[in-house]
């Protein structure tokens, strides 16, 4: 049993830190006007003053904070003016994940993340600063605390699985990923926006030197650009990856990973509601994907992007049955039989590549009849990606998985359990109903209200194979729509 105690001092750094950054967008008005001559001198005052309240708030917040865990619960108190007391029970706590941020590893501190049973932010609890051997204590406390000493002996002479991605695999994580294609957004948004921040006679200078560079120099800044940008999405990977390690225990999966900010994950299994193998362009080239879960629930504070964790960021296509009956049992199966639609399905694959061709051919045509190569030349790509988009489609049904298949850009596989669904939809129109179709759309729990997976245009009867299997699951709900 722990006495109470208060949070590092160094907390008050970082409440002083999210004071600030609550608080700059209602402050960039006030900035800006401050940038005239007349007022910027009050400008520095207010922003002193601003200074000082924010950090006598934070020191006090700082004070009046602190925590105490009993055999069983964590108690938590804190508030200013209102006082307030929380009691969160062991028997509710879900995970207790650890990240460290540059400045607590600086310092070296942690961050003690608490989440419970429920999706509410509010119900779970932080500890935003403590030691990294105060941190690894409460964690070690709040999920042992009522274990028995025989239980904690089995534990620690039991062997779990465990892997580690090593740099030259993290490489390549980067290299295969959609990484490079946001930085290449992101410099085409700068470059878009350089005449309005670069003086006119700098920019004019600028572009009339490029434009007289031979056109090898040209095609060699293009590659080099093209590199530079790659070698940061590699470097991005590794520092947001280094040292990725899953281990499986008992009843979670538990995951650390990070150079600069270093976290560590839990995650309960049964709050797994899907395992999705994702592949996009690259990597299903050279036969990679890489493995993800949804989770049901708030994940740390319940933010979105949370509640979609990698289990692997990188993993060659054919290891991914081994590699979940390793770490993941429960959703462990052979590689499945999908059903692909037929070919009456290639027309709702390829009709809206097909309208967005014919509006862009007509658009061009009367607008600027030179450049009607350009969407003539589209055309193809559209309707073959239907086609691709097509061949991908499908589903197979082995009680009690459902696998489900399809592409928007990358390819998806999707393996759920029948008692983790919670919608099952069978949709048809007088079309389909003609040709024998049908669409499945089924729905889980995640950390928000639900994600849906939508495969358009299989056949009827597999999909009728589908809605009789897991139909019989109390929360399930089929139905069949005309449209």
């Amino acid at each position: 049993m722990m006495s109470e105690k208060r949070l590092h001092p160094a907390a008050i750094l970082f409440q002083f830190i999210k004071s600030l950054k609550d608080m700059a967008l209602g402050l960039l008005p006030i900035i800006v006007i401050s940038f005239n001559g007349d007022t910027l001198w009050y400008a520095v005052i207010g922003a002193a003053v601003l200074v000082v309240l924010l950090s006598l708030m934070a020191f006090v917040k700082w004070l009046r904070f602190s925590y105490l865990i009993t055999e069983d619960e964590l108690q938590i108190k804190q508030g200013i003016v209102i006082r307030k007391e929380r009691r969160i029970s062991k028997n509710r706590i879900q995970s207790i994940d650890l990240t460290q941020s540059l400045i607590h590893r600086i310092f070296g501190l942690t961050k003690v993340q608490i989440e419970t049973a429920g999706s509410d932010e509010n119900v779970d609890a932080s500890l935003s600063a403590v030691l990294f051997s105060e941190g690894e204590r409460v964690q070690s406390e709040l999920k042992t605390g009522k274990r028995t000493s025989l239980e904690d002996e089995e534990e620690v002479e039991k062997e779990y699985p465990s892997e580690t991605l090593g740099y030259g695999r993290l490489a390549l994580t980067g290299a295969t990923s959609d990484n490079a294609i946001i930085i290449l957004g992101l410099m085409w948004l700068l470059y878009s926006q350089a005449n309005q921040i670069i003086p006119d006679e700098v920019y004019e200078q600028v572009t009339t030197w490029v434009l007289s560079l031979a056109i090898q120099v040209l095609v060699f800044f293009l590659l080099l650009s093209v590199f530079i940008v790659w070698g940061a999405g590699v470097l991005w990977t590794i520092v947001k990856y280094g040292n990725f390690t899953i281990t499986r225990y008992d009843k979670e999966l538990y995951m650390t990973y990070g150079l600069l900010e270093k976290r560590q994950r839990t995650i309960p299994v049964h709050r797994i509601q899907a395992v999705i193998v994702k592949e996009n362009l690259i990597r299903q080239l050279f036969g990679l994907c890489y493995v993800y879960v949804e989770v049901a629930g708030g994940v740390s504070g319940g933010r979105m992007e949370e509640g979609t964790v990698y289990m692997l960021p990188l993993l060659k296509k054919k290891r991914v049955p081994a590699f979940l009956e390793m770490y993941l049992p429960e959703y462990y199966r052979e590689e499945p039989g999908i059903k692909r639609p037929p070919l009456a399905a290639i027309p709702y694959y390829v009709w809206k590549g097909a309208l967005v061709s014919i509006i862009a051919v007509i658009a061009v045509f009367y607008f600027s009849p030179s450049w009607i190569a350009v969407p003539l030349v589209a055309v193809p790509i559209f309707l073959s990606w239907g086609l691709f988009r097509w061949q991908t489609a499908g589903i197979a049904v082995d009680d009690p998985y459902l696998n489900l298949r399809f592409r928007k850009i990358s390819r998806e596989t999707v393996t759920l359990q029948k008692r983790r669904l919670q919608a099952f939809e069978k949709n048809e129109n007088w079309l389909y109903k003609r040709q024998q179709l049908a669409t499945i759309d089924v729905a889980i729990l995640n950390n928000t209200a639900g994600r849906h997976f939508i495969v358009s245009a299989l056949k009827e009867k597999d999909v009728t194979e589908a809605s009789a299997q897991f139909s019989s699951v109390p929360h399930i709900h089929t139905s069949e729509q005309e449209r």
